[in-house]
């Protein structure tokens, strides 16, 4: 494959994208358009969005696709509604900067935006001279015109009028068949599918359940066991979706696995064991001498503020204290000398020393900072911060 090809198939992709269509849309049709236009299963498309939402750029896809594919108009005569240049290169414009701020810190987004380029790129070379399906009902085809009854009078015996016409005023119109009451039109019978939605549902909640139960028995059902019940239920679904493809149905497990697997991942990042103990509230500390420095500070959810700049640290050797907080900012201040050692983490947020720092989610920074002098001097701070949801941030001064 050389760049003519390439470029030919990109501009191929472009001048034969489809049409959002207006029948069976779950937002706004971009994966009826694409499963349409290449003869897939619009189940499997949306699959591969909520796929690509755990990369960052899944929302933005499917952005850049409601821009990009025309509308369906309502008139199948008119001409399809296209977004005007300028509209499309500022909403994309738009889009790269709300992932900057989003993800711009962690730089995860490129090779998952180039992973889908290149998976569309050979689903077109390998499905693009697919026809693609209708929008609307299929016209029927018109039939023969049936020759109607004949004006001219032969010389046949009269026939006995009907009894729709018993004075015998039209009898050019006697071989037509007697009128009866209408009938309403027959109904098309829909071909009963297997309720996918509604099995792996039970499956799912039966399957949570039996795992939150062996946990009882095994005395290991604890906040920090939540995300694996999740886990096992997001499983499920999972499951139920891709036999849901094959079957073309349990299109309702879409909403349901998104908000299952939002839970989960907000589980795991920031972990419920944190607000088993500590208690509520903000929590404000200055210790003024080491014997006032407390090993452990805990919060379930408030804010943590630790004033240690007024600490004699002018020995050697180190000085440890943990702090740590289920959802809250935790702030530690320190002297602008004093030798800091951080090991810090937030579920949900950001943790910074200084002009260092590093977002989440799972964000970590172990780091050893000399402060404003660069020199080994006095004893040195050792810090332990973390929280699940929340910023982790030491400031000098």
């Amino acid at each position: 494959m050389n760049r003519t090809d390439v470029h030919g198939t990109l501009r191929e992709m472009w001048e034969t994208r489809p049409a959002r269509p207006r029948d069976d849309r779950q937002v706004a049709g971009v994966a009826s358009a694409i499963a349409r236009r290449y003869d897939l299963d619009p189940v499997l498309v949306r699959i591969g969005f909520v796929a690509a939402a755990f990369t960052g750029i899944g929302a933005a896809l499917y952005i850049a696709g409601w821009i990009a594919l025309p509308e369906t108009p309502e008139d199948p005569a008119a001409p399809a509604h296209r977004p005007r240049p300028v509209l499309v290169v500022g909403l994309a414009v738009a889009a790269a900067v709300s992932i900057g701020f989003l993800f711009g810190d962690r730089g995860g987004v490129v090779v998952p935006a180039l992973a889908v380029l290149a998976l569309l790129f050979l689903l077109h070379r390998s499905r693009g001279d697919r026809v693609p399906r209708p929008v609307g009902p299929v016209a029927d085809a018109p039939t023969a015109a049936t020759p109607g009854p004949s004006l001219v009078k032969e010389d046949v015996p009269a026939p006995t009028p009907p009894a729709w016409d018993p004075l015998g005023a039209a009898p050019f119109a006697w071989d037509l068949p007697e009128p009866g009451p209408a009938q309403p039109p027959a109904r098309p019978e829909r071909p009963r599918r297997f309720p996918v939605t509604a099995v792996t549902l039970g499956l799912a909640l039966l399957a949570g359940s039996a795992t939150a139960v062996l946990l009882l028995l095994m005395g290991a059902l604890v906040a920090s066991n939540v995300p694996l019940v999740l886990g096992v239920g997001l499983g499920v679904i999972g499951a139920g979706l891709v036999v849901g493809a094959f079957l073309r149905s349990g299109r309702g497990l879409i909403p349901i696995a998104l908000l299952l697997s939002a839970l989960t991942w907000a589980a795991v990042a920031a972990p419920l064991d944190r607000w088993e103990a500590g208690g509520f509230g903000d929590l404000n500390a200055t210790p003024t001498t080491l014997a006032q420095l407390q090993p452990v500070y805990q919060r379930s959810a408030g804010d943590i503020t630790l004033d240690l700049r007024q600490l004699p640290l002018s020995g050697t050797g180190q000085v440890p204290t943990t702090a740590t907080l289920g959802a809250g900012d935790l702030t530690v201040l320190v002297p602008a000398d004093t030798d800091v050692k951080l090991n810090g983490s937030a579920g949900l947020g950001d943790v910074s020393l200084g002009g260092q720092k590093v977002s989440g989610p799972g964000a970590k920074l172990d780091v050893e900072d000399l402060g404003a002098d660069n020199a080994r001097s006095g004893q040195e701070l050792v810090l332990t911060l973390s929280t699940g949801a929340g910023d982790v941030e030491v400031r000098r001064g």
